[in-house]
């Protein structure tokens, strides 16, 4: 934890990005130093000892400019019990890595139970207006997931995202919930309060502590959903907006894509179609499970316990 706040304040530098955070990492690893070490050299020892470029050196100048500033949002963290998780620690999912690539968020703001970023989970996601079918199909589906012992991610967001989580909670099972925006700008929703449980819940921001919701923030949201899990299932989504680009994201991330299958499609699934024929969604079909109509998943469970 001594170190997060040197990296936080890095992180934090206009034009410093996931690439940059990387490189500079690569650069202090050849000669063994520490980013606290990093801190201390003028940019000529930058530039002779570590080969470091001019925006780099620049980005650690500023870095150290804002440390102090950075120390009041590093102390607000530690009082919430919030921790950083960092791109090249043991507790980073590898698999961001390895699909993101330098898209990958640098530091992961993470409360709960941290495990949970090492279990095999499913994202269910889906639009905050949702059909009364879609807010069965999502319930179902949590519930089916985690009797399957997979964790459910989903966007923390009312609608499908929330309905998703409280069924993985009511059922016993584990869910992870990523954020749009800073734990500063948390709101637990009331039809969480009964249901949740730290012990069996993870919330994750890629944002630091203080950054507001927006548009852009949602989609880089919903693309860290979908590159945590080891299969994306789109309940129901317009033609267009965020969770048909997380639908996108998902393609270009090689995550398989399911979406739920009407016999007669609600306004709030129009995307649903056009996912399974532009973006190759495999379709998720009713069947009836004592006396009781649930998504068929087993393609999908088998994906997430047997693929990559």
């Amino acid at each position: 934890m001594k170190h997060d706040k040197y990296w936080m304040a890095l992180d934090q530098v206009k034009g410093v990005g996931p690439a940059m955070m990387r490189e500079i990492h690569d650069a202090l690893r050849r000669p063994g130093l520490s980013i606290t070490d990093l801190f201390t050299l003028s940019p000529e020892e930058m530039r002779s000892e570590l080969s470091l470029r001019e925006q780099a050196i620049s980005a650690v100048e500023a870095a150290r400019g804002r440390l102090t500033l950075v120390e009041d949002g590093y102390f607000k963290l530690i009082d919430a019990g919030i921790e950083i998780v960092l791109f090249f620690e043991e507790g980073y999912p590898e698999r961001l890595n390895r699909l993101m690539k330098n898209e990958a968020p640098s530091m992961l703001y993470v409360y709960g139970n941290r495990s949970l970023l090492r279990e095999k989970s499913a994202a269910v996601l889906g639009e905050k207006a949702v059909s009364e079918k879609g807010e069965l199909v999502a319930y179902r589906a949590a519930q089916e997931l985690v009797r399957h012992r997979i964790a459910v991610t989903s966007g923390f967001a009312r609608g499908v995202d929330l309905i998703a989580h409280r069924a993985a909670l009511e059922n016993g099972g584990g869910t992870i919930g990523v954020l749009p925006h800073g734990f500063s700008q948390l709101k637990m929703p009331d039809s969480m309060k009964e249901a949740y449980n730290p012990d069996f819940m993870l919330l994750v921001s890629p944002f630091g502590f203080d950054t507001e919701y927006s548009t852009f923030n949602a989609f880089r949201r919903n693309r860290l959903a979908c590159a945590l899990s080891r299969a994306v299932f789109i309940v129901e989504s317009p033609a267009d907006g965020g969770i048909y680009e997380a639908a996108k994201s998902a393609r270009a991330l090689g995550v398989p894509l399911y979406a739920t299958e009407y016999a007669e499609y609600p306004d709030t699934a129009a995307g649903n179609p056009v996912i399974m024929r532009e973006l190759g969604a495999q379709p998720v079909r009713g069947r009836l499970v004592n006396n009781a109509l649930l998504p068929n998943l087993d393609r999908l469970i088998a994906d997430v316990k047997f693929g990559d």
